[in-house]
């Protein structure tokens, strides 16, 4: 019977005063930072007025002044007159009052109050707004978010006896996207492909191309002039010749030389005549077919010094 009743778990009243002695142990060791927890655990266990005396003495002794203030504040009402607790939690309290850091939150003009509002990641009420909060000394953290989605995070830092006031502004709202542009109706109708820019490389500018046929078309004139001069010498060297060569038995040294002289001039003659012919065509061929810009060619014979040719005449 007695193991059996040994192995059920422990009540809560059980649970908790065993939690207290542990944390006591610790709070007469001058360990109050491990038995702190110790005695919060007990007394959400089983709440009990000396587990929150001995709560709020650690606290006063590690320097949470504001944290021992509360929980001697919540003791007194619990005590009887005749609690030897009575008289040493109603000294803690005077004596606790100036040591109190003091925090008063407020609103900007204007600023909506925010939805929630956490000090070190506790929930404070609306009413917290405008009031002042005791706060242990040391680091805080404030966290104010709206309706809106801003959200908002200060950081303070007091020490014992200080007072500071925090503001709240909310952050700017962001900006809106702009709106979408509005639909362009599109054309299904088939479009027809760009045109192809003209090939400038390809084909030489008109002025150059009339430049062309001059400078081809004077060569050749220059060779039919030769041509006609070659002519011209070649029948006087012909002439020359049936004088000392009558017959081709009966020849002279100055015969033969003026037949061999006669020869070339006909060959040059000839070459040049063709050279000129060609050249002259190729030109008036150029200067026809270049773009028109009020520009006249004409060919015509002439008799230059010793002997004939062709002159090219061209009107712009």
């Amino acid at each position: 019977m007695s193991g059996a009743a040994s192995a059920q778990p422990k009540v809560p009243k059980d649970a908790a005063y065993e939690l207290f002695q542990q944390g006591v142990a610790l709070a007469e060791a001058r360990d109050c930072p491990r038995a702190i927890p110790l005695f919060h655990k007990s007394q959400e266990t089983y709440p009990a007025r000396g587990t929150l005396y001995n709560l709020a003495l650690c606290e006063k002794e590690i320097g949470r002044v504001a944290s021992a203030w509360r929980h001697f504040n919540e003791l007194l009402p619990q005590l009887e007159p005749s609690d030897p607790r009575l008289p040493t939690t109603k000294q803690e309290l005077t004596a606790l009052e100036p040591r109190l850091p003091k925090l008063v939150i407020e609103l900007a003009q204007g600023a909506p109050a925010p939805e929630e509002l956490r000090l070190d990641r506790t929930a404070l009420p609306q009413g917290s707004v405008g009031a002042e909060l005791p706060v242990d000394p040391g680091d805080h953290v404030i966290v104010a978010r709206w309706e809106d989605g801003r959200q908002k995070e200060t950081r303070v830092s007091l020490g014992e006896g200080a007072r500071e006031n925090v503001r709240l502004d909310p952050p700017p709202a962001a900006a809106a996207p702009p709106p979408p542009p509005p639909a362009t109706a599109v054309s299904t109708a088939p479009q027809a492909p760009p045109s192809p820019p003209p090939d400038t490389a390809s084909a030489p500018s008109s002025s150059g191309r009339r430049t062309l046929a001059f400078v081809v078309g004077g060569v050749g004139a220059a060779a039919l002039g030769g041509s006609l001069l070659m002519g011209g010498l070649a029948l006087g060297t012909k002439g020359d010749l049936e004088e000392e060569c009558p017959t081709p038995s009966q020849c002279s040294d100055r015969g033969m030389s003026l037949r061999s002289r006669g020869q070339t001039l006909t060959t040059s003659s000839t070459v040049l005549g063709a050279l000129g012919l060609a050249g002259i065509g190729a030109g008036v061929v150029l200067l026809l077919t270049a773009p028109e810009q009020g520009t006249s060619v004409a060919l015509a014979p002439a008799i230059l010094p010793g002997g004939g040719g062709a002159l090219l005449h061209s009107h712009f």
